[in-house]
């Protein structure tokens, strides 16, 4: 009973942090508001975030009802992971990649953004405004829509008020989304869209090699081919069953000659009697000496004639597939005219607003239209049956 009585705790002996409640009370209402998909993966990320002093993946307040995509991003993850990148203009793949690990969201869906921002497998990281630009196409119908999404997602109003940004960051996302063809289902191989072939860097350095290289090269290609005629010119011989170029190792057979002729000497030396060097050998010492000759080429035919390892052919690699859905969002590619008549009325609105560009801007009735609209590329079908003609 003592022993019980020691162990036993009470209220006084159990401190609590003072911070603790503080701490819970905030997670409580971070996971509230965020409502994830995985709330013990969203926890980690989260008190892993306020350890390393980052931003954490917590939505700026409850979305209801939930407009996602099928890999879960929203509105509100958006804002929320525009706010975290918004630091640098060139984001590292990995870093993209633990903030959207951050939200629990679909990685595949993050590969087919990758994919249409022509960085999948090519480049180590992405700019911050493509990368923003392509998501938020996946979350609207037109290309309109989108841009005045992008204006919330990025402004530093606060909401309700203008959400302006710099008109050099809206024309920048434009004019990339403008000229990505998103109309329809596409494969990407590696990374690069169906028909679409690597640019081949190795060729480009060959070109812009200075002369003297060139000269070089020149020069051992010379060389190369007329030791290659020489070899074709000479006659080969047979060396304890192997063939072996009598023109290209010449000065080792002369070697080898040599020491063979010194290690019969020898052998020829031990004999009892000198006399026996004036005499015909006999078939014995004959068999002898061949015995000896072809020992020692065997042991040295690595030396004379190298063996050339078989380099076998490695197979071609499977290429990694993706299907990057339509993007209703993105749409078709837009034609230049209409570009250029947008950016003139952007550049010419913004000059006396400060420089940016907000949303009624877009929904002004002097603005030109941003993308083409489906009764303007689809041909009106005129019947031809009964038509009199002259």
């Amino acid at each position: 009973m003592p022993e019980l009585i020691e162990q036993m705790y009470c209220s006084q002996q159990i401190v609590i942090p003072p911070k603790f409640p503080y701490i819970l009370k905030r997670y409580c209402k971070a996971a509230i508001k965020t409502q994830p998909y995985d709330l013990l993966r969203w926890s980690f990320e989260y008190f892993s975030a306020l350890s390393q002093n980052r931003p954490p993946p917590v939505k700026l307040r409850l979305e209801y009802p939930i407009y996602s995509t099928e890999g879960g991003l929203t509105r509100g993850c958006l804002k929320v992971l525009a706010n975290q990148l918004a630091r640098m203009t060139e984001i590292p793949l990995p870093v993209v990649r633990r903030a959207w690990r951050g939200f629990c969201l679909d990685p595949n869906e993050l590969k087919r953004i990758f994919c249409l921002c022509e960085v999948y497998m090519r480049e180590d990281s992405v700019p911050f405004l493509r990368f923003i630009a392509v998501a938020g196409g996946l979350l609207t119908k037109t290309l309109t829509h989108t841009m005045i999404l992008l204006c919330e997602m990025l402004t530093k109003e606060p909401d309700g008020g203008s959400a302006a940004i710099p008109v050099t960051d809206f024309l920048a996302m434009y004019q990339y989304l403008a000229r990505v063809d998103a109309s329809k289902d596409v494969k990407y191989l590696n990374g690069y869209r169906e028909g679409e072939t690597p640019k081949p860097e190795t060729i480009v350095e060959e070109e812009t090699q200075p002369e003297i290289e060139f000269e070089e090269e020149q020069k051992l290609h010379e060389l190369s081919t007329a030791q290659v005629a020489t070899q074709e010119a000479a006659p080969t011989g047979m060396v304890a069953g192997r063939q072996m170029s009598i023109t290209s190792g010449e000065f080792i057979v002369a070697n080898v000659e040599r020491e063979i002729m010194d290690y019969i000497d020898d052998q020829i030396a031990v004999l009892p009697d000198p006399d026996l060097k004036k005499k015909k050998a006999k078939p014995e010492e004959v068999q002898m000496i061949k015995d000896l000759l072809e020992q020692f080429l065997d042991d040295n035919m690595d030396i004379i004639v190298p063996e050339v390892e078989e380099v076998e052919e490695e197979e071609e690699a499977i290429p990694e597939i993706i299907v990057v859905y339509a993007v209703p969002g993105i749409g078709p590619t837009v034609d230049n005219d209409l570009v250029k008549d947008f950016e003139e009325y952007a550049l010419e609105v913004s000059k006396i607003q400060a420089d940016v560009v907000m949303p009624r801007n877009i929904r002004h009735f002097l603005c030109p239209p941003l993308e083409m609209y489906e009764s303007e590329f689809k041909k009106e079908e005129v019947s031809t049956v009964d038509v009199v003609t002259d």
